[in-house]
């Protein structure tokens, strides 16, 4: 990997780290699903673009929407992307971030390319002193933006402003 490549990915890694640090609120219910799920839906308008949205929360799902004309594999692309995050308590952009800067890749947690997926688009909801309780999972775009469309939808909902991931 050439070395602007790396330093860029390692950026995006910083970036990413702080967003999760930043974005861990005391409280989160169904109602908070359902506020920042509408939150999500306005700025998933806005792009114009085909995509699906989903919250879960303790394992239920507890918002889901689709805009535009979204595809049936936008849904397998949120299982997949979510997987990971779930289980690893970190974004599926972090978990790619660190997998193409030397990391771990999905087979060294266990996973089979079926089952998960590094790819940005999945953002850990965690309360701040307990852990990872669900994720917000965006589907359909580049998963800079899915990634992006996330973590903007939970700091609006927060009321705070974090650092933004360059989308291309």
């Amino acid at each position: 990997m050439e070395d602007a490549n790396k330093t860029k990915l390692l950026s995006n890694l910083e970036i990413v780290t702080r967003q999760e640090e930043a974005l861990q609120p005391n409280h989160f219910d169904a109602h908070d699903a359902w506020e920042v799920g509408m939150i999500l839906r306005e700025l998933g308008l806005k792009t114009g673009a085909s995509l699906s949205l989903h919250i879960s929360l303790l394992g239920a799902q507890v918002f889901h929407c689709g805009l535009g004309q979204p595809k049936p594999n936008f849904d397998h692309w949120i299982a997949r992307k979510e997987k990971g995050t779930l289980e690893c308590w970190k974004s599926s952009m972090r978990l790619k971030l660190e997998a193409l800067t030397g990391g771990d890749k999905p087979s060294d947690h266990g996973f089979s390319d079926a089952e998960a997926a590094f790819v940005g688009g999945s953002f850990p909801i965690r309360l701040k002193n307990v852990g990872v309780v669900g994720a917000i999972t965006v589907s359909g775009l580049r998963d800079t933006v899915d990634h992006q469309l996330g973590v903007d939808a939970l700091a609006q909902f927060m009321g705070i402003e974090v650092p933004k991931l360059p989308v291309e």
